[in-house]
């Protein structure tokens, strides 16, 4: 419902680069508010918002590469399959340190936002 909202009044990139920072957030959450009320918040940011940033996403390749959309959608694919692949690696690396979920989190929150402040950035 507020992705409706929201869509009627951001440009695609503006929602993309919003769904970014809310995922970041709720990537976050857990560090800060550990407990079934962290698990809870996070899970509504990124549950929540993963299908907007995709489909923000996938209008906005539309709108730049009208011609060329589906490459640029097929690098988004396989960027976010990077991601998948890497995330569990990270995770097993960190596995004996305390501290090791929260820097994976702090690591995926991180990256999240560069990909926002990446799409923020001035038409070239």
């Amino acid at each position: 419902m507020a992705a409706g909202w929201a869509s009627t009044r951001l440009t695609y990139r503006a929602l993309w680069i919003a769904a970014h920072f809310i995922l970041a957030v709720g990537v976050a959450v857990p560090i800060v508010w550990p407990g079934i009320g962290g698990i809870v918040l996070s899970a509504l940011c990124v549950g929540g918002t993963f299908m907007v940033a995709t489909m923000a996403g996938m209008q906005e390749a539309r709108r730049v590469a009208p011609d060329n959309a589906a490459s640029l959608m097929a690098a988004m694919t396989a960027a976010f399959a990077i991601g998948q692949i890497l995330g569990p690696i990270l995770v097993s690396i960190l596995a004996g340190d305390p501290r090791g979920m929260d820097l994976t989190l702090i690591a995926a929150a991180v990256v999240l936002t560069l990909g926002a402040t990446v799409l923020m950035r001035p038409k070239q």
